[in-house]
């Protein structure tokens, strides 16, 4: 137990561990925090947690948030009820992002190739997460470590992605698949819209 611990301190130094008690007691108290009092402190309390926050962070009640210190958030992000986010292999998060209620972020797992030892005692490991600008993540969603989302791309309610999304791309299904091409709909609705009647 003590060696885990001494290796938790090397790989994450003793700021990040400053930040995770924080966000550990502090945090599990402003998570139950009701009404605009609740919005207001948790906003400012995870924007003087994270590495970088734009305006107009929205954070709802019983979201739960870990290793603060490794995400970066942009402008106008509201995370919804009963979100779990890990920072701990890093987390980039663009402009306008909307995450629905209870959306899991993971930026780590254990390992599971040995059989010859528990996988909770295999290492972990750690990989970044990229949320591009103008995404919507539906209620439900699970996101797994090392994963790119592209600009204005959609994960479904319930979707599991585990590979990258490419931009303006709607994705659902376990595993994620696409469903949709928004770029390619959004062509579609203009030259509709081009098309003048011929009077005939």
């Amino acid at each position: 137990m003590f060696a885990e611990i001494i290796a938790f301190i090397r790989r994450n130094g003793l700021a990040v561990i400053f930040k995770h008690a924080l966000e550990l007691y502090i945090g599990g108290i402003l998570r139950f925090l009701p009404g605009i009092e609740g919005l207001f402190a948790r906003g400012l309390f995870y924007r003087l947690l994270f590495t970088r926050c734009g305006r107009k962070l929205i954070v709802y009640p019983h979201v739960h948030m870990i290793f603060c210190g490794r995400i970066a958030v942009g402008n106008r992000v509201a995370i919804n009820v009963g979100c779990y986010i890990d920072g701990g292999g890093g987390l980039t998060i663009g402009d306008n992002v909307l995450f629905g209620p209870n959306v899991v972020v993971a930026t780590r797992d254990h390992g599971y190739q040995r059989l010859d030892i528990p996988m909770c005692e295999q290492p972990v490991g750690y990989a970044e997460v990229r949320i591009g600008n103008d995404v919507w993540i539906g209620a439900n969603a699970f996101i797994n470590k090392g994963i790119s989302i592209g600009d204005g791309s959609i994960i479904a309610a319930g979707a599991v992605v585990t590979r990258d999304v490419a931009p303006y791309t709607i994705v659902g299904g376990n595993p994620a698949r696409k469903i949709a091409d928004r770029a390619v709909d959004q062509s579609a609705k203009s030259a509709d819209a081009e098309v003048e009647p011929s009077g005939h």
